[in-house]
């Protein structure tokens, strides 16, 4: 809240992670689902903008379009380079129509999801519950190789 009343404060954190870029091949920065000010600073800094939508809430398009809007504000306001944006598909179930309609949605709007993440597994339960992370437990689980398949994904983004 400090930081409201401040010239540039969209840059705020562009500033502070300046001087450490260098020692890191990459920063990884989780913000809350909203566009409040930290959000807005990591857009800003950041070069990849990984967004999950769920396949079964409709308000999950909402926010990726609005997000996408305010990527393109900031590149355009802030004279920075846009994000790219990577969307991630969870929830997904691929015998549910709310699953089908919302990936269409996205590829309707040139959102092409980088992965399907499968919804909730027992086996994800039981990994939790074990306290046995679940690539241990199940390597070859669909959410573990959905998870190797964005890992594959990030690292051909961010090779460009």
């Amino acid at each position: 809240m400090s930081l409201v009343g401040e010239l540039g404060r969209e840059r705020f954190l562009t500033d502070a992670l300046g001087p450490v870029f260098g020692d890191y091949d990459d920063v990884v920065i989780d913000t809350p689902p909203n566009l409040g000010l930290l959000t807005v600073n990591a857009l800003v800094v950041g070069e990849l903008v990984i967004a999950p939508v769920s396949a079964e809430d409709d308000a999950s398009l909402h926010g990726i379009r609005e997000l996408r809007e305010t990527l393109a504000k900031l590149a355009l306001r802030l004279n920075a380079p846009s994000a790219v944006l990577m969307p991630i598909l969870t929830r997904w179930q691929r015998l549910r129509i709310s699953s089908r309609l919302i990936e269409q949605s996205l590829l309707l709007e040139s959102l092409r999801p980088a992965v399907r993440v499968p919804a909730r597994s027992a086996l994800l339960a039981n990994a939790a519950a074990a306290r046995i992370p679940l690539a241990v437990s199940a390597p070859d689980s669909a959410p573990i190789l959905a998870y190797d398949l964005l890992t594959d994904r990030i690292t051909e983004v961010m090779a460009r």
